[in-house]
């Protein structure tokens, strides 16, 4: 998987990019010759000297967002992948016995270790749960204590996907608050310029003050609708485990 160093590399470049063409599309363009763009770039930050630079941590917090959920999407895609693999028998009336399912464990192990080699960043989970489950029935020959340990093992790896999206939740906050300190920082200095008696002025800086905002709710509702979206395939993804092991491990097992 691709560190996080990298994706914020990569979202600190875009946003670079983008603010480059904002400014430019700013400073090329005015409110009477081409009304709309102009408009449109003050909102994105295209005017840095009065806070532009406000949307452009704004920017940078989103694609670093985007590229963090792209990430888990890769992660889920990457564990599901072993739904398709030969691990478990799938035939409907297959049985397992003792020596089938030690058979099993060491084909997980296989499995891992070829993983591990192979330098992969990845939790691994469907496989996890198969050799915890094969190994405590090595154990004690128990299918249901098998079953405990699936239910029980379930429960940790949907803990530890919620606590791994953690730094998610961060940023899905970062974005507002960022956006409301651009707003903040913009009513200050239009207070400082009260004394100017310079409405147009006092009018443009309380203008761009609210934009951040606005830009900021926008990015944090595009953002957040990802974000759940990414919640429920891994929820999903952990129901599923857990019936692929029961349907395929635990309920073929045969003490004899």
């Amino acid at each position: 998987m691709d560190s996080r160093l990298n994706r914020l590399l990569i979202a600190l470049g875009i946003s670079v990019a983008l603010q480059l063409v904002i400014v430019i599309a700013y400073s090329t363009t005015s409110a009477e010759s081409m009304a709309a763009i102009n408009r449109l770039a003050v909102l994105c930050g295209g005017n840095i000297a009065q806070g532009g630079y406000i949307q452009f941590i704004t920017f940078f917090i989103f694609f670093w967002g985007v590229f963090e959920i792209r990430n888990f999407n890769k992660w889920l895609a990457y564990e599901r992948k072993y739904f398709n693999t030969d691990i478990l028998p799938k035939e409907e009336h297959t049985v397992l016995g003792p020596k089938e399912v030690n058979s099993i464990r060491v084909k997980v192990l296989e499995y891992l270790n070829a993983k591990k080699l192979d330098g992969l960043d990845a939790n691994h989970f469907l496989l996890n749960l198969i050799k915890k489950a094969a190994t405590k029935f090595r154990a004690n020959h128990s299918a249901d204590g098998a079953f405990s340990i699936v239910e029980a093992q379930s429960r940790i790896n949907k803990e530890k996907s919620d606590s791994s999206q953690s730094h998610l939740r961060y940023i899905l906050w970062a974005i507002p608050s960022v956006g409301f300190v651009g707003t903040v920082l913009g009513i200050s200095q239009a207070l400082s310029l009260a004394n100017t008696g310079d409405i147009d002025l006092i009018t443009q800086t309380l203008g761009v003050a609210f934009d951040t905002t606005l830009l900021a709710l926008v990015l944090s509702v595009i953002l957040m609708y990802s974000y759940h979206i990414l919640q429920e395939k891994t929820e999903n993804l952990h129901q599923d485990i857990e019936e692929f092991v029961v349907d395929n491990l635990i309920n073929r097992i045969d003490v004899g």
